[in-house]
């Protein structure tokens, strides 16, 4: 059963239970200044994903799904947090913004490992593969880890694209990034060097009307 408290009163449990003031708090997780903290008391903003896994960090008895939701236990263990994933109602091209974003909601998929999060997809470029509008189960890989032919979502200085990833023919420290759909969309070639993060695609959710 979910609980009822709030995201500030879910915060004050842990502070409470850490024997800190607000400030101490603050800095123990990492955070430097009080404010974010203070900005949820407040009720201006929820707790975020990157402030939960900070908590976590000092704290790993502690439910992350607890505190972003309120679901379960307090306390963490294997049967609360193994299959749920924080699903990010957005595009997919702001994937770089979900660490300080708070879950829509979450998702119970007990067939589903090694998931990082689910978010939108809105595009025509991987059609038919990947319509406009499915929801992609995502995780964060190593660029070393990439198997060629398969889904990603690379994200690059300037952009966030979902597509096919290639080994370039031309220049071994390129990544070929195509279309499914490529009579309408060209391929590119970026460097390695360039990519950022990469996120595999475990699964599809493919939302049909």
């Amino acid at each position: 059963m979910a609980n009822v408290n709030s995201n500030w009163e879910r915060l004050w449990q842990v502070i409470e239970m850490s024997g800190m003031t607000i400030n101490a708090f603050a800095q123990y997780i990492g955070m430097g200044r009080s404010e974010t903290l203070y900005q949820i008391k407040r009720g201006n903003n929820g707790i975020s994903r990157n402030v939960a896994e900070s908590i976590v960090a000092k704290f790993p008895e502690i439910s992350k799904v607890w505190l972003l939701t309120g679901y379960g236990s307090m306390y963490a263990d294997s049967n609360n947090t193994a299959i749920q994933i924080p699903f990010f109602n957005c595009d997919m091209r702001r994937i770089t913004e979900t660490d300080n974003m708070t879950p829509a909601s979450y998702m119970f998929l007990p067939q589903v490992s090694s998931v990082d999060l689910a978010i939108c997809y809105y595009g025509e470029d991987m059609a038919p593969t990947i319509p406009n509008g499915t929801i992609l189960l995502l995780a964060r890989v190593d660029l070393l880890s990439i198997i060629y032919g398969n889904e990603y979502v690379i994200v690059g200085p300037n952009f966030v694209a979902l597509r096919r990833v290639r080994r370039s023919s031309e220049n071994d420290g390129l990544l070929r990034l195509e279309a499914d759909d490529s009579e309408r969309f060209d391929y590119m070639e970026i460097p390695r060097v360039q990519v950022e993060a990469v996120y595999a695609v475990r699964g599809k959710l493919i939302i049909k009307n």
